[in-house]
C-alpha cells in the first residue's frame, strides 16, 4: 500500500528514544542524525484529521497542491492545534501564505501550546514585521522582532525551535528573533490567524533543535521600534551560525550559490541552511563529500523562482582539451551526504538544436551521496536530466523525491542510485517522433541491491509526445557491466496515453526481460496491462514501498 501522508509517532518506544536524543542534543547544539519526526502533514489527503479546532473556518483547498486554509477574516483568534501536550524540545516548521492581512491582522505558527490561549508564537504582521512572542492566557510578551518583507499572496517558511527555556524563530531559513520563553516547557504545535485569512502547508515537527545559537538580526526589546537590519557584505564568511543567504542583488551574504557552499566548514557536522533568493544562478555547483548536512532552500516557496542552471553537454569541449562527459556535464553535483533541497529548480539548458555534438547527454543534477531529500524541486533538461547515482558500485546512495517535477526525453531519470519518487510529476518531452520519443528511466542498479527506482502515486504527463511513443525504461549496463541489473517499479500512479503498451525495451544488446521491471495498480490511458508489462502480485507489493526502498541498515525514514 502507498505510504501514509501523515504520521504521528507517539509510541512509548519513540518517546524514549526522543528523550534520550534530547538529553544529548540541546537547542543550539549539533543536529543529531537520529532526530525523530514527531508529526507531519502536507494535507494531500484532503482533510484536517489529527488537528483540533478553536475558532475560524478551516478546510483543505487546492493551492499548488492541497493546502490548509483559514477563510474567516472577522475573527480575532482562529487556531488549529496538533500533536501532544507532552512534547518538550522540538522544531516545528510550516509553509505559510497570508491571503488577507489587514492593519490589525496576524498570521502565525505556534509552539509549546499548553492550552488554547498559552503558547509561543512566530507571527507575520502588516508593515513588514515578523515577531516572536510568548503568549500566556492571551497576553503577549514580545521576545524579539525584525523587519522583513511580508506580502499577501506569497509563501513563507516559518520555523520555531524550542529547547529548555530557549526559543528561536526563523523566516525562510534566516534567524529573525530569539529569547527566553515565559511559559511551560511542554506543549503542542499549532497555526493561527488574527483578523486575517491564510493558507498553510508542509507542517513538520522534529525532535530537538537544528541550528546552533546565532545572534538574531534586528532583535528588539518590547516597545522599541525596529530598525531595518544592516545588509551584510556579498563576499566573505557567513554570519556566525549555520546559515547564510544567497541573493543576486547583493542583499544576502553571497551573490553565488557556490560561494555559499565554499564557506561551509569542512567536516560540518550539523545542518547548514543556504537560503537562495529569487533569480537565475548560471553557475556550476558542487557539494563536496566532506561537507555533509547542507540544505538549499528557495526563499519564496515557489520552485520556479530560484533556478540553478548551466548548459554543458557530454560533448561540450573542456578548456584545455577533451569534453566534459556525462558526469562532467552536470550543472549541480552532490557528493555530500544528508543534502536536502526544497522550493527551487535544477536545470541544464543545453540546446540540442544549436550544437551538433555526437554526445548530447546534459545532466541537470548528479547525485553520488546518501540520504538525500528533494522537496518541491523541479529538474529540467532533455537527455539525462537527473543522474541519481552512488559514490561507487559497492555503495548504495538513497534519495527521496517528494512532490517534485522532472522533465526530459531520453533516459532522463537514470543511474544506480536507490530513489523514491513520491507524488511527483514526470513529464516526457517530444523528440518529434510518432513512435519513439524516448525513455523515462535507464537504471543501472547493481545486482546485489534489491531496490532501484520506485515511482509511487506519480503522474506521467506530456504536452507534446504523441500517443504510444514513450517507454517507461530500458536497462543501462555502464561499460557493459553484467552486474548492473536495473530495478524499477511504477505503482499506484497515473500513466498518460503517451506511454507505450509495451513500455520496456532493450539497450545496448541487453534484454529488458533480464532486468527487474514491474508495475502495480497503475491507472490512466497508458496503464493497459499486456504480456509485456510484468505486474507485482498483491503478495509481492508490500516489499516495494517507499519505506522499504529507503530504510537501509540505519532505518532512515524521511517520508512525509
Amino acid at each position: 500500500m502507498p505510504e501514509p501522508h501523515r504520521r504521528t509517532l507517539l509510541t512509548i518506544a519513540t518517546a524514549a528514544i526522543t528523550a534520550a536524543l534530547l538529553a544529548l542534543t540541546q537547542l543550539g547544539g549539533a543536529q543529531s542524525a537520529l532526530a525523530a519526526t514527531l508529526f507531519t502533514d502536507d494535507f494531500s489527503d484532503g482533510d484536517t484529521a489529527g488537528w483540533s479546532k478553536s475558532g475560524g473556518t478551516w478546510s483543505v483547498v487546492g493551492d499548488d497542491g492541497q493546502a490548509l486554509q483559514q477563510a474567516k477574516g472577522d475573527t480575532d483568534n482562529a487556531r488549529l492545534f496538533a500533536g501532544s501536550t507532552s512534547w518538550t524540545d522540538y522544531t516545528v516548521q510550516a509553509r505559510v501564505k497570508p491571503v488577507s492581512l489587514p492593519a490589525d491582522g496576524a498570521v502565525a505558527l505556534l509552539a509549546r501550546a499548553a492550552g488554547s490561549t498559552t503558547y509561543l508564537r512566530l507571527a507575520l504582521l502588516p508593515g513588514n514585521q515578523v515577531r516572536l512572542e510568548s503568549v500566556r492566557s492571551g497576553a503577549a510578551t514580545v521576545l524579539g522582532s525584525a523587519s522583513r518583507p511580508v506580502t499577501v499572496g506569497t509563501w513563507y517558511t516559518l520555523k520555531i525551535e524550542v529547547g529548555g527555556s530557549a526559543v528561536r524563530g526563523y523566516l525562510d531559513g534566516a534567524l529573525v528573533a530569539s529569547g527566553t520563553g515565559t511559559i511551560g516547557g511542554t506543549g503542542r504545535i499549532g497555526v493561527q490567524t488574527r483578523y486575517a485569512t491564510a493558507r498553510y502547508d508542509d507542517v513538520t515537527v522534529t525532535s530537538g533543535g537544528t541550528t546552533p545559537t546565532t545572534p538574531p538580526p534586528a532583535t528588539t526589546p518590547p516597545g522599541t521600534p525596529t530598525a531595518t537590519p544592516t545588509v551584510p557584505p556579498t563576499t566573505g564568511p557567513p554570519p556566525t551560525g549555520q546559515s547564510s543567504v544567497v541573493a543576486k542583488d547583493g542583499s544576502g551574504n553571497f551573490s553565488s550559490v557556490q560561494a555559499a557552499v565554499n564557506a561551509v566548514p569542512t567536516g560540518n557536522s550539523s545542518r547548514y541552511t543556504i537560503t537562495v533568493k529569487p533569480g537565475t544562478y548560471r553557475e556550476l555547483v558542487t557539494i563536496p563529500a566532506d561537507k555533509p548536512y547542507i540544505s538549499f532552500v528557495g526563499s519564496t516557496g515557489n520552485a520556479r523562482d530560484v533556478v540553478i542552471t548551466y548548459d554543458n553537454a557530454s560533448g561540450t569541449p573542456k578548456p584545455g582539451g577533451g569534453t566534459w562527459g556525462t558526469s562532467g556535464s552536470a550543472s549541480v553535483t552532490v557528493d555530500g551526504n544528508d543534502f536536502t533541497a526544497s522550493h527551487l529548480t535544477f536545470s541544464n539548458t543545453f540546446d540540442e538544436a544549436a550544437f551538433d555534438y555526437s554526445a548530447e547527454q546534459a545532466v541537470a543534477i548528479l547525485t553520488r551521496a546518501d540520504r538525500l531529500v528533494f522537496d518541491n524541486v523541479r529538474f529540467l533538461g532533455n537527455q539525462d536530466t537527473l543522474y541519481h547515482n552512488s559514490a561507487n558500485s559497492s555503495t548504495i546512495g538513497r534519495a527521496y523525491f517528494r512532490d517534485c517535477y522532472v522533465e526530459g526525453d531520453v533516459d532522463f531519470i537514470f543511474g544506480r542510485g536507490t530513489g523514491v519518487f513520491d507524488r511527483c510529476e514526470i513529464k516526457a518531452l517530444s523528440r518529434g517522433s510518432s513512435s519513439n520519443n524516448g525513455y523515462v528511466t535507464a537504471p543501472s542498479t547493481m545486482i546485489d541491491n534489491p531496490y532501484g527506482f520506485l515511482f509511487v502515486q506519480c503522474t506521467l504527463t506530456t504536452d507534446s509526445a504523441g500517443p504510444q511513443s514513450v517507454h517507461l525504461g530500458r536497462p543501462w549496463h555502464p561499460s557493459g557491466d553484467v552486474n548492473a541489473i536495473g530495478q524499477v517499479v511504477f505503482r499506484d500512479s497515473v500513466l498518460g496515453a503517451h506511454v507505450k503498451n509495451s513500455p520496456w525495451t532493450d539497450m545496448s544488446g541487453f534484454s529488458w526481460r533480464d532486468a527487474r521491471f514491474f508495475e502495480y495498480r497503475n491507472s490512466g490511458p497508458g496503464a493497459t496491462v499486456t504480456a509485456d508489462r510484468p505486474q507485482l502480485t498483491d503478495a509481492q507489493a508490500p516489499n516495494y514501498t517507499a519505506q522499504r526502498y529507503l530504510a537501509g541498515s540505519d532505518n532512515w525514514n524521511p517520508i512525509h
